[in-house]
């Protein structure tokens, strides 16, 4: 094909999606997880930012919980999850969490290094 041209890149991409069965809630039970685009990943990354560009307090495990609000959607594209479920996450099984953080990180391009970084270790 050759070099893309400006507006060809220009033109929004598709943003991948995956289901991702959770068999722990029925056996035809899943989740939409969907990647981001550019903008929305910046966004995510600046809740972890404090004013003077510091890392907030948040660890780890709230930031694979954020990640889960910002990537899960509903069939009509529609979040799931408000931060207000945040905590209430953080009680789910890892291996239900684990599961669908490995997929929004691979459809959003992120490294275990990246949310490493989010989470200030």
């Amino acid at each position: 094909m050759g070099v893309i041209s400006r507006e060809a890149f220009l033109a929004p991409a598709a943003v991948p999606a995956e289901r991702v069965p959770l068999p722990e809630f029925g056996e035809d039970s899943y989740v939409n997880v969907h990647g981001m685009t550019a903008k929305a990943r910046s966004q995510f990354e600046q809740q972890f930012q404090t004013k003077g560009g510091k890392q907030s307090a948040r660890r780890l495990q709230e930031v694979r919980q954020r990640l889960l609000v910002a990537c899960c959607k509903d069939d009509d594209g529609q979040p799931i999850f408000t931060v207000e479920d945040i905590e209430a996450i953080g009680g789910q099984s890892s291996a239900v969490v684990e599961r669908i953080v490995n997929v929004a990180m691979r459809l959003c391009g992120m490294k275990e290094d990246d949310i490493e970084t989010l989470a200030g270790n």
